[in-house]
């Protein structure tokens, strides 16, 4: 089976730009330009990533104290 190349899949000059709009206009739903779904996964990447961060801070605050009382 041959794969056609990317340029005959996306086409060329005009139609590209084209349907590059097209696309932008269907996701003018949010500010973002994410669709729904995507917004949901990113929110909940973003989520998981500040917890993780804010649970090393904690454990780093809780050791520098240990080590070196500021108060």
């Amino acid at each position: 089976m041959e794969v056609p190349a990317a340029r005959e899949l996306r086409g060329t000059g005009r139609e590209a730009v084209l349907g590059a709009i097209d696309m932008a206009d269907n996701r003018s739903g949010s500010l973002s330009g994410l669709t729904e779904n995507e917004a949901r996964e990113f929110h909940g990447i973003f989520m998981s990533s500040f917890i993780g961060f804010t649970v090393v801070a904690a454990v780093a605050h809780v050791l520098v104290w240990m080590w070196r009382p500021w108060l």
